[in-house]
C-alpha cells in the first residue's frame, strides 16, 4: 500500500505531525525559533489569572525538556508563577496537562488558567471551516468568519445564532454543559484538527478567536485556590488530534474518548424501557391549585399521550405570597429557594395528598419524577444555622449565591457531610413515596469556595456534585431497577449517572431557524453532528418551553402558534424525547395527542437512526428527516415556507431502490393515507422522485413501506 505523505500543523511553538495511513501516528516537537517570535506575537499557549490582576502570559520562551520520545515539557514563567505545560503523545491524540506552581515567597490567590493552541491553520483560509458541535455556534462556519472574531468580542448572529438566548454565550463549559470539542476541518484536503477538554473537578470554557497568526482554540479552566509558596494546582486534561478523513469520520474517531475517561459505560447499564418511550409533562402542582387539583387532571394528561409527570420542587420554600405558587417568580417566590427539604409546602396540601397523587399517577400508567436541587437553599433555611460548614464562602467568609440566584445560598458540593445528607434524604423520599426518580437541577460548574478551613482547594467544589450523583443513581437502582435520573444539564459527563438528559440547544437553534438566522441545510447539519458527537446510546430530552424559558423571550411569544407546533414535531423527528411545560398544551391538546400517539406507535421515531436532509428537495425552506429502525422507514417533512407550494423530493436508493410496483405514503399524525391532487400511489421504477404540496408549518410523519409491501396502503 502506498504510504501517505506526512502532514503537520504548528501552534504556539509546537509542531504537531501526522504520519502514516488514515489513522496515522502523531508526534510533537518544540520549535524554538517560533517560540522566540511568539514573544512578540499575538497569543501564547498558556495564560494565568490571579485575583485582582489581569490575565498574565509569558514574556519569554519556555525551558523545553524532552522527557521521553512520547513526552515533552515546557516550563513557562509568568510573574512569580511557574507553569508546567506537559504533553504526552498517544498514537491517535496528544494529551496536555498544565500545573501552576507558586515560586514566590508569598501566598497567591489563583482564579483561572487558559490552555490555548494559537496560530492554527489547515491550508488556505477559503478551504477551511470551524466546527463546535452541540453548541450555539453555526455549523459549517467559514474559517474566514471565525478569524474576524477577537477574543474580547461578543458572539454575533453570524457566528452563533442561538447565543442571544443563552445569555450571550456562544460556547459553554465542558464537560458539564457541552462536549467542549472544537475543530478546524479542511473538506478538500480531508484534514481536521480537533481539541477538547475533560475534568470532573473543574470545567473548561471553550475559546475561539482569530488574529494575524491564525485561529486560536482552547479552554479557560476555572482552576482556583490559595497557593502558599511552593504549592501547586493542576488543571484537567486537554487533548488534541490531527487526523485524516471526512468530518463524519473525525467525529467517529473522537467518540472513544468517552470510554477512556469513564463516561461510558453508564453506571445503570441500560436505562429502563420507559425512559426512551417517555413523553414528559413538566408542572408545579400550584398551577392546578395543589396536589389534589393536579391529581384530578392526571387522566387528561394521560389521554394526551404523556407518560411522565415531572414536578418542580414541592417542599417548603420561600413562599412570599402565602398562597399556592402562581408562576410569579419574584412576587410569590421561587420553589427552588427551599427552606426545608423534608417538609412539603403546606399551601400545596398534605403528605397524604402527595402520596395519593403518586398512587393515582401509577394507577394511570404515569411515572412521577421530583426535582433534586443540590445547588443551594433559601437564605433563611434551617441549614444555614444548623450546618454552616455546608456552604460556599467568599474570601471574607460570607455566604455566597450561585449564578446570581440571590434568594439562595450556595452549597459546597464537595463537603462529605452535605453529600451524605442529600443522598440519605432523597433515597428515603424515593422509597417512602414510590416516586420513579429525580430530575437533577442545575449541576453545572459553580463558584469556588474560599473558606480557608476546608481540606481541599477552592474550585474542588466546582463539579463536586458528580460523585453525589453517581451514588444517587446507584441508590435509586437499588430501590428498583426501573427508577431513573433525568439531568437538567446536557454535557457528556452526566451520561454516566443519568438515564436521560435535557438539552436547551436544539430548541433554541430551531428558534434561530424560524428567525431566518439558520438555514434548513444548517439545522440538518447541526442535528447530524449533535448525535455524532454524543456518547453512544444517550437519550436526550428537548422542548420549546420549560419553566426556565421565561428568560428566553422567543418561547412564550411563539406559544400556541403553528410554528411552535412545527418545532416540537421537528424535535421528535430529530430523535429527542419531548417535554411540554404546563399551560403550553392549552389549545394544542388535539395536536399533542396526535403527535405523541404517532411517536409512541413508531419504532423509527422512538429509537431509529436519523438522516437529515438526505432526501433531495427542490425548496430550501423544507426540512426532511429519515428515521429507520427494525426494517421500517418514517420520512418526516416540515415546510417552513410561507405558502403551500409543490415541492419535488428525490429519494436515496436505500429508501426507494427502484423497480417496484409503486408505493403509498401513510401519515402517522393524521393516521391517513396521503393524497396529492387525487394521486395516492407513486411509481418508483424511474427516478425515485415525487412531488408533494405540504401545508406551511404542518408536520407530516410519512411511513414508507418496505419493498415487500409496496403497492399496499398501510394503516
Amino acid at each position: 500500500m502506498t504510504s501517505r505523505p506526512a502532514v503537520s500543523i504548528d501552534s504556539g511553538g509546537l509542531r504537531i505531525r501526522l504520519a502514516g495511513p488514515r489513522a496515522g501516528r502523531m508526534s510533537i516537537a518544540a520549535l524554538r525559533p517560533r517560540l522566540s517570535r511568539g514573544v512578540r506575537g499575538r497569543s501564547f499557549p498558556v495564560e494565568v489569572k490571579l485575583k485582582g490582576r489581569p490575565w498574565g502570559s509569558p514574556r519569554r520562551a519556555p525551558t523545553v525538556s524532552r522527557l521521553s520520545p512520547q513526552e515533552l515539557s515546557l516550563l513557562w514563567r509568568v510573574g512569580s508563577l511557574d507553569l508546567v505545560d506537559e504533553y504526552r503523545v498517544h498514537p491517535d491524540r496528544v494529551e496536555r496537562r498544565l500545573r501552576v506552581v507558586n515560586s514566590s515567597r508569598t501566598e497567591v490567590q489563583l482564579v483561572g488558567v487558559r490552555m490555548l493552541l494559537p496560530g492554527l491553520s489547515l491550508g488556505p483560509v477559503g478551504e477551511c471551516r470551524v466546527e463546535v458541535p452541540a453548541t450555539s455556534l453555526r455549523p459549517r462556519l467559514a474559517l474566514e468568519s471565525a478569524l474576524r472574531r477577537k477574543r474580547e468580542d461578543a458572539w454575533t448572529t453570524e457566528l452563533a445564532p442561538a447565543a442571544k438566548e443563552r445569555w450571550g454565550r456562544g460556547l459553554e463549559d465542558a464537560p458539564d454543559v457541552t462536549p467542549g470539542l472544537l475543530a478546524i476541518h479542511n473538506p478538500r484536503r480531508k484534514l481536521s484538527f480537533l481539541v477538547w477538554y475533560h475534568s470532573e473537578i473543574e470545567a473548561g470554557t471553550p475559546m475561539l478567536f482569530g488574529d494575524e497568526s491564525g485561529l486560536t482554540l482552547g479552554h479557560e479552566v476555572g482552576l482556583a485556590g490559595w497557593l502558599a509558596p511552593g504549592e501547586s494546582l493542576s488543571a484537567g486534561v486537554q487533548s488534541f488530534r490531527l487526523g485524516r478523513g471526512d468530518w463524519a469520520s473525525m467525529l467517529d474517531d473522537f467518540r472513544p474518548h468517552y470510554e477512556r475517561v469513564g463516561i461510558l459505560p453508564p453506571l445503570y447499564g441500560t436505562a429502563p424501557g420507559w425512559v426512551r418511550r417517555a413523553a414528559v409533562y413538566e408542572v408545579h402542582p400550584g398551577q392546578f391549585g395543589g396536589f389534589r387539583g393536579l391529581t384530578r387532571s392526571l387522566p387528561r394528561l394521560r389521554d394526551m399521550g404523556f407518560t411522565v409527570v415531572y414536578l418542580l420542587p414541592v417542599m417548603r420554600y420561600d413562599n412570599r405570597s402565602g398562597s399556592v405558587w402562581d408562576e410569579n417568580w419574584v412576587g410569590s417566590g421561587s420553589p427552588y429557594a427551599m427552606k426545608d427539604f423534608e417538609a412539603f409546602e403546606p399551601t400545596l396540601g398534605t403528605e397524604r395528598d402527595f402520596r395519593q397523587l403518586v398512587e393515582r399517577a401509577h394507577h394511570l400508567g404515569l411515572r412521577v419524577l421530583m426535582d433534586f436541587v443540590p445547588q443551594g437553599c433559601a437564605t433563611d433555611a434551617r441549614y444555614v444555622t444548623e450546618h454552616p460548614e455546608w456552604f460556599c464562602r467568599d474570601e471574607a467568609g460570607h455566604l455566597v449565591s450561585s449564578h446570581g440566584w440571590r434568594d439562595t445560598y450556595s452549597f459546597d458540593w464537595a463537603n462529605p457531610a452535605f453529600q451524605e445528607y442529600m443522598l440519605g434524604w432523597s433515597l428515603r423520599l424515593a422509597g417512602e413515596f414510590a416516586i420513579d426518580g429525580y430530575r437533577v437541577d442545575a449541576p453545572h460548574a459553580k463558584e469556588p469556595n474560599w473558606d480557608r478551613s476546608i481540606p481541599y482547594h477552592a474550585s474542588f467544589t466546582s463539579l463536586g456534585v458528580i460523585p453525589l450523583l453517581d451514588r444517587l443513581q446507584v441508590g435509586l437502582k437499588h430501590i428498583g431497577p426501573d427508577r431513573a435520573l433525568l439531568c437538567e444539564l446536557f454535557g457528556p459527563v452526566f451520561v454516566r449517572a443519568h438515564d436521560f438528559q435535557y438539552d436547551y440547544h436544539p430548541g433554541l437553534n430551531l428558534f434561530a431557524l424560524l428567525r431566518g438566522e439558520l438555514s434548513v441545510d444548517e439545522i440538518g447539519a447541526w442535528f447530524q453532528d449533535y448525535w455524532a458527537v454524543m456518547p453512544a446510546g444517550a437519550v436526550r430530552l428537548a422542548f420549546t418551553e420549560t419553566h426556565d424559558t421565561r428568560t428566553q423571550m422567543a418561547a412564550y411569544a411563539w406559544r400556541g402558534s403553528a410554528a411552535e407546533r412545527a418545532l416540537l414535531a421537528i424535535l421528535v423527528l430529530a430523535g429527542f424525547t419531548p417535554m411540554v411545560w404546563s399551560g403550553q398544551e392549552k389549545g394544542n391538546e388535539d395536536f399533542y395527542r396526535r403527535l405523541l400517539r404517532a411517536r409512541a406507535s413508531s419504532p423509527p421515531l422512538l429509537s431509529g437512526e436519523r438522516s437529515f436532509n438526505a432526501v433531495g428537495c427542490s425548496h430550501p425552506d423544507v426540512l426532511s428527516v429519515l428515521c429507520r429502525a427494525q426494517g421500517e422507514t418514517v420520512w418526516g417533512v416540515v415546510s417552513l415556507h410561507a405558502e403551500r407550494t409543490p415541492v419535488t423530493f428525490a429519494f436515496p436508493p436505500q429508501v426507494l431502490p427502484g423497480g417496484s410496483r409503486g408505493f403509498s405514503l401513510f401519515d402517522l399524525i393524521d393516521r391517513a393515507p396521503w393524497s396529492e391532487l387525487g394521486l395516492s400511489a407513486w411509481d418508483d421504477r424511474d427516478d425515485r422522485s415525487l412531488t408533494l404540496s405540504p401545508e406551511p408549518y404542518v408536520p407530516y410523519f410519512f411511513r414508507i413501506p418496505d419493498p415487500a409491501r409496496r403497492g399496499k396502503v398501510l394503516s
